[in-house]
């Protein structure tokens, strides 16, 4: 064998017995770590303020359910991937992390589930939904003002087909008005008819908004704004017994005496041009009364 070649065993044989001994370092220092106690627990709740739902008493339930007693008991006795299993299978966390930090302090670090709408089925039945259309039950510890949906059609736990699609179509309506203060504030209750749309119920004014289906919700919106803007404000909130926004570019309004008002975006423009010509001849005709008054008081004192 050659130098060269009884050099380069050498060297491997050497890398090999340090790398096999910085391993049994390691691991010794791991299992020595891990005979310790843990000397606390820190519990930290994310993805909705104040933890509403879900407090620390109630993860530290929990966790003690599985643990028995953390503090003092030795980190190799921890099952921190059961833990987490548990702490997951309650149906307001959504996500759960456990770690030993380098003071041996269990960081439990959990994300909340965060309600967007509150539903109501035809059965009565009610519940909760997030953004990922997740069924949540109700809560005592907290009652979030969120929209409120009632009618819909199904009372199974997993969504299907129509029903899953009509329940996307209520997270992205509750999204909408969440959103928006004018709404939350006007818009009460959103009822669901048997075609699967959706009629809205409002806080102020004595009418139903006809919003139709859950498709181009912004427009729908955005055409109800106007015509509340100029229309309502000017005819008054009881004129109205129904608004539709579901017809495409255009406002179907129906008085309560049965007579069909259509009214547009355009018609409401030009009905505010009227309305603004009107006020400007009726301040002309008041100026010119006025002048008119003034000149027969001047004469009557020169006689």
């Amino acid at each position: 064998m050659s130098r060269s070649r009884i050099t380069s065993v050498v060297v491997l044989v050497f890398w090999i017995s340090l790398s096999v001994g910085v391993l049994s370092l390691l691991v010794a220092a791991i299992e020595t770590r891990n005979a310790k106690p843990c000397s606390d627990v820190q519990i930290t709740i994310g993805g909705v303020k104040d933890a509403l739902f879900v407090d620390q008493q109630d993860v530290r339930k929990m966790l003690m359910g599985v643990s028995g007693t953390m503090i003092g008991k030795p980190l190799k006795d921890f099952d921190l991937q059961r833990m987490e299993d548990t702490l997951e299978s309650e149906p307001w966390i959504s996500n759960a992390e456990l770690f030993f930090d380098n003071n041996r302090v269990l960081q439990v670090k959990v994300t909340e589930k965060e309600p967007v709408a509150r539903i109501f089925t035809v059965t009565g039945n009610s519940f909760y939904i997030d953004t990922a259309l997740s069924r949540l039950p109700l809560n005592n510890k907290f009652t979030p003002r969120l929209p409120v949906f009632t009618g819909f059609p199904s009372d199974r736990k997993r969504w299907k087909g129509k029903d899953s699609l009509l329940m996307t179509e209520v997270k992205d309506i509750s999204l909408h008005l969440l959103t928006d203060p004018f709404w939350m504030a006007q818009i009460d209750q959103v009822d669901i008819d048997a075609g699967r749309n959706f009629q809205m119920v409002p806080k102020v004014g004595k009418h139903v908004v006809n919003f139709g289906n859950g498709e181009d919700i912004d427009k729908k919106f955005r055409k109800l704004y106007i015509f509340y803007r100029d229309v309502i404000s000017k005819t008054g909130w009881s004129r109205y017994g129904e608004i539709n926004v579901g017809y495409k570019g255009q406002v179907v309004a129906t008085r309560k005496d049965v007579q069909a008002v259509r009214a547009d975006t355009v018609v409401a423009r030009q009905w505010m041009v009227q309305m603004i010509r009107n006020l400007k001849a009726e301040a002309m005709k008041d100026t010119f009364n006025t002048k008119k008054v003034t000149t027969t008081r001047i004469k009557e004192q020169q006689l």
